[in-house]
């Protein structure tokens, strides 16, 4: 292997013949094993004699190549060929001189293989790296000086998030950052491209090294003074633009990526460790000298910059990145939460919202091309925030809030009059001569205020009414699309407030209906969403219920047109509504969203072949889209349990999706698929054929990649065996799959306790449900639990103890005999029940203490003479166990009925959620303070938010002292308290049906027929007080006995009646 022959092979897969390309790849799969081939592929990248293609295609494969094996751990060779020793090595000499040599778009991709190698071998097996920068960093040519600065960046950005290896950061903002500051100080007053990349290289470094902590050089006087110095003349450094030809592809440029980094630098000083009131408790003492010199020294002088800036941007002498002017509101908003910054910022409110927030919120030119353009991006974008996040837009509308709320009392009247005075001058201005732009504006700052002004203790709340009617309804018929969408949206914003006339919601519904059809597809996705607030009036849903094929349909076309997951939570609350008015055309519309999972699905395969690679973005707006989709199938199944026959058809539409994602391993969805199959099953409490059918590709995913994701599993593997525990029982194959699945678990290194509970609870399912049918099963259900019983550390939940010692005690439930059999044959015996009597008290739950007492009682009933030696001497010893349990079963019983009826009573609580405003309306929501008495405002905000940061901080210092240690090692009685598990309420199994009280009773009288001499010694050991307590369960027993039959005979005489 040569240069030249590596050149040829690369030169060969930019060829047009796909057949040479793919000889070429093969090739290079098979020399990419040989030693020093990394090496060459550096040599290539750095040579000037080839060309810019072939050196791209070759810094792509090494880039490959160092992501997928340069970690070399097992899995990684196993699919890839590992990296030998001495390429590493070479690699790691070399690459810094790689990175010098190379072209701008070449030395990214480099910087980023080096990221990846620092990340794996730094500082363990790198110790010379710093070095190597401090050399590039001192040097006299710009260009090592740039690559030194790419790889001090590289470095910071593998421990930028680090705590437990903070000290490298602060080594390196100690040692290095002092030519860093020196070399982008000189930077800044260059108009130099490279000069620029440098001052961006720096700036983002800096940044980087404060994300989790303010190092402690940073927090020198003169350290913030110097840097503080390059931040402002880098965001003041003039920039000559056209107006008429700047665009955002300008914000790639390195001067204004050096600006809009030294900006998120001085926002993240401020933000995190500038302001003295919102420190952390813990913090002050660490950043409260730093927070009281920046606020004194450093904020007024940047924040007269930033205004500055703004000033030049609102009258075009200044041109600002989206991004850029989203950072300066970012900045503002948190000037507006701080008193002293307040003072400075507040004469400037008024004009910040006129001319900064108000244009940016209004429709623009750029929106307008969008949404010709592409409207479904424009949809996305506005529907879709965090699609956005970050934009001018959500930074502009975050600082109106924080202005009309945290300052409400200086900024509220005038804001609202601002709106008004624009709402006006539209409706009194000739149609011809009105700006829908500027209405457009006017109503999107209403759509951001709505949280606070839909509270009915607002001040306008009683005039929004008139609002809506004069200036929102009336636009639903506007000429101006995006008008149309806006008024849409604002309506849909203020869905909360009604009308007394029941003809005025009529009308809004029949226009919002109409709208659905409206030929611009933004009209019509906020027509959809205006529409699903309105069917919580009963009205407006009656009205709705004849149109309900045609909406739906819309729907479903919108989610083909947007592929958007707010779409589909519509279609979903459409279904959840109109459960009952879904059966007819149940079926059709699960084959159109089945259609339309498939197509999303395509079209993410396209972009992403190797979809079990994890390439699939589960964040993309596709696959949430396909997410969405399939909650919607989920929620329609689970509301058509009242038609069987309809669920079944919906089956054989739905489950080719499910196989589908099982079998090509699309694990983002796989919550979603196996929700459906738990709602299909659950919904019709059966198995059927269908569902059978898919049960091998569950487990063939389990085999797979699935064992990740069994808590997912377990509702649908629980309901094949509740619902189909006969086909468990008769068929062994399916036996050994349930058996393959609990017996990975529990032995698995890759899951934790918290999966092999549900291993246990599947356990417990088959025992409970197949009681007589399926006794091959239960010795290795034993065993499994025996494993970890009878090793002192190999439990380390109170939860997990819990449930494997239940394991047990559903064995003995099942078959006392056959359990006690496998204890005594691998002589656990002793060990099992000396953990379970030890562990009695942790038995909290109702079904939880119901197990024990059926577990325990069923070894009773075994004569004597085949029980363990060890037993028959102890059954005096379980007796108590049995009764222990009982005297708290009873306030068990009652704490989760109390329990209970709390949740329900919350789910029905419909307390209005809005803003809340102050009682008084003189006093300022933050301090009570009169207008022009803005000084001390906040304080009291102040000190709930240091509050809340000193708790946070205590969690974060603190640990819980898990040292202590009981009998069965899970610690101290107050502990134990604190880890008792949680009541269930929505989980039905066959304990439900079984009366503790009488169970006992039955026990016990055959356990005195049948097995007197057990019988004997237990009772002749009961003391005076344990008697006593024995006959009240008698007599308790007898009473719910009664009453059952009470109970019974009641719903008989009932059934008749009728």
């Amino acid at each position: 292997m040569d240069l030249q022959t590596l050149v040829n092979f690369f030169n060969s897969t930019l060829h047009q013949d796909p057949e040479v390309r793919q000889s070429a790849e093969q090739q290079l799969q098979q020399l990419e094993t040989h030693d020093g081939f990394l090496s060459i592929l550096l040599q290539m990248i750095s040579s000037p004699d080839l060309s810019l293609g072939t050196k791209q295609a070759a810094s792509i494969y090494f880039k490959n190549r160092i992501r997928r094996s340069w970690l070399g751990t097992q899995r990684a060779n196993d699919q890839h060929a590992p990296i030998g020793e001495n390429d590493r090595s070479v690699t790691k000499d070399n690459i810094l001189a790689g990175i010098y040599a190379a072209p701008q778009t070449i030395k990214l991709q480099l910087t980023e293989c080096l990221g990846v190698i620092l990340k794996h071998d730094f500082p363990e097996k790198w110790p010379q790296f710093i070095v190597h920068i401090k050399e590039l960093l001192h040097a006299q040519e710009a260009q090592k000086v740039y690559t030194g600065l790419l790889a001090l960046l590289e470095v910071i950005k593998v421990y930028r998030f680090s705590v437990t290896k903070r000290e490298i950061i602060e080594e390196i903002a100690k040692e290095l950052f002092p030519q860093v500051q020196k070399i982008s100080e000189q930077a800044v007053e260059s108009n130099d491209e490279l000069a620029m990349r440098m001052a961006w290289a720096s700036f983002k470094s800096y940044y980087n090294c404060i994300q989790a902590g303010l190092p402690l050089a940073f927090q020198e006087p003169g350290n913030l003074v110097a840097w503080g110095t390059s931040f402002i003349k880098m965001i003041e450094k003039p920039v000559a633009f056209d107006k008429e030809s700047i665009d955002e592809e300008a914000a790639k440029e390195p001067i204004w990526k050096a600006k809009k980094w030294a900006i998120r630098s001085v926002n993240r000083l401020y933000g995190r460790y500038g302001n003295p009131a919102l420190l952390p408790g813990a913090s002050t003492k660490q950043f409260g000298a730093f927070a009281k010199l920046f606020t004194s020294n450093f904020l007024p002088q940047i924040l007269q910059v930033y205004l500055k800036q703004i000033e030049g941007y609102t009258t075009g002498q200044v041109w600002m990145s989206v991004r850029i002017r989203g950072l300066v509101s970012m900045l503002l908003s948190d000037c507006v939460k701080e008193k002293s910054a307040w003072k400075l910022l507040k004469p400037h409110a008024e004009g910040i919202v006129s001319h900064f927030i108000f244009p940016q919120l209004c429709f623009s030119e750029s929106d307008q091309e969008l949404w010709e353009d592409n409207p479904v991006e424009y949809v996305q974008k506005r529907i879709d925030p965090i699609d956005d996040f970050g934009s001018a837009n959500i930074a502009a509308s975050n600082l109106l809030i924080d202005l009309a709320v945290d300052r409400k009392k200086a900024t509220l009247a005038p804001i609202l009059s601002f709106i008004n005075g624009i709402l006006a001058n539209y409706s009194q201005s000739p149609v011809e001569s009105r700006d829908p732009r500027a209405k457009d504006g006017a109503l999107a700052m209403m759509g951001v205020l709505a949280g606070t002004l839909c509270s009915r203790k607002s001040p306008i709340f009683n005039t929004l009414p008139e609002f809506l009617l004069t200036h929102v309804i009336p636009e639903f018929s506007s000429k101006y699309g995006f008008l149309r969408a806006r008024a849409l949206d604002t309506y849909c914003r203020y869905s909360s407030i009604g009308f007394s006339d029941a003809q005025i919601t009529r009308g809004i519904f029949e226009s919002v209906l109409g709208l659905l059809n409206d030929s611009q597809l933004p009209v019509r996705v906020h027509a959809a969403l205006a529409l699903q607030p309105m069917i919580e009036n009963e009205m407006v849903r009656d009205l709705l219920a004849s149109h309900l094929p045609q909406v739906m349909q819309v729907f479903l076309n919108l989610t083909n047109e947007i592929d958007s997951d707010t779409i589909s939570h519509v279609v979903e609350e459409f279904v959840e509504v109109f459960a009952d008015r879904m059966s007819p055309f149940a079926v059709e519309l699960g084959q159109q969203l089945c259609d339309t999972f498939m197509r999303v699905m395509g079209e993410v395969s396209a972009n992403a072949p190797d979809m079990s690679s994890g390439e699939v973005d589960e964040f993309s707006e596709k696959t949430m889209a396909a997410m969405g989709v399939l909650k919607t199938l989920g929620t329609l199944v689970l509301n058509l349990d009242s038609s069987p026959e309809v669920v079944y058809k919906l089956e054989e539409v739905i489950f080719p999706v499910v196989r589908f994602v099982l079998e090509q391993r699309i694990v983002d969805l796989y919550d979603e698929v196996y929700e459906i199959l738990d709602c299909c099953m659950f919904a019709v409490k059966a198995v059927s054929p269908n569902a059978w059918g898919l049960f091998t590709s569950i487990y063939n995913s389990f085999k797979n990649d699935g064992i990740d994701f069994i808590e997912e599993m377990l509702p649908s593997l629980d309901n094949y065996v509740t619902f189909g525990i006969d086909v468990v029982a008769s068929n062994i194959e399916v036996q050994a799959h349930f058996f393959d699945i609990i017996e990975t678990v529990m032995k698995s290194d890759r899951v934790g306790e918290n999966d092999r509970i549900c291993a246990c609870r599947l356990m417990e399912a088959i025992m409970l449900h197949g009681r007589g049918k399926v006794d091959g099963m239960i010795p290795g259900f034993v065993s499994l639990a025996a494993a970890y019983l009878l090793v002192s550390d190999a439990i380390e939940t109170s939860a997990f103890l819990v449930y494997t010692l239940e394991v047990i005690l559903n064995a003995l439930h099942y078959n006392p005999v056959i359990t006690l059999s496998v204890l005594e044959q691998y002589k656990w015996t002793e060990g099992i029940f000396t953990r379970l009597m030890q562990s009695v008290s942790r038995f909290s739950r109702v079904n939880d203490k119901k197990l024990l007492i059926l577990g325990l009682t069923s070894v009773l009933t075994v004569p004597v003479e085949q029980l363990p030696a060890s037993l028959q001497s102890g059954l005096p010893q379980l007796f108590e166990g049995i009764l222990q349990t009982f005297r708290t079963l009873s306030q068990a019983i009652e704490s989760r009925d109390a329990l209970e009826k709390v949740y329900q009573d919350s789910d029905s609580d419909s307390d209005d959620e809005g803003f809340e405003w102050d009682e008084n309306d003189d006093d300022d929501e933050f301090g009570g303070i009169a207008e022009g008495d803005d000084d001390d405002i906040d304080d009291l905000e102040n000190e709930y938010l240091k509050h809340l940061s000193s708790q946070a901080s205590k969690a974060l210092a603190g640990g819980d002292d898990l040292d202590n240690d009981n009998d069965d090692g899970f610690g101290s009685d107050d502990e134990e308290s604190d880890e008792n598990l949680e009541e269930e309420f929505s989980l039905e199994t066959p304990l439900d049906n079984i009366n503790a009280y009488t169970h006992l009773q039955e026990k016990l009288s055959e356990m005195q027929a049948t097995n007197t001499a057990a019988y004997n010694v237990v009772v002749q050991s009961l003391n005076p007080e344990n008697s006593q307590f024995l006959q009240s369960l008698i007599e308790e027993a007898n009473k719910q006995r009664v009453e059952q039959q009470q109970k019974q005979a009641q719903l008989a005489a009932n059934g008749t009646q009728q």
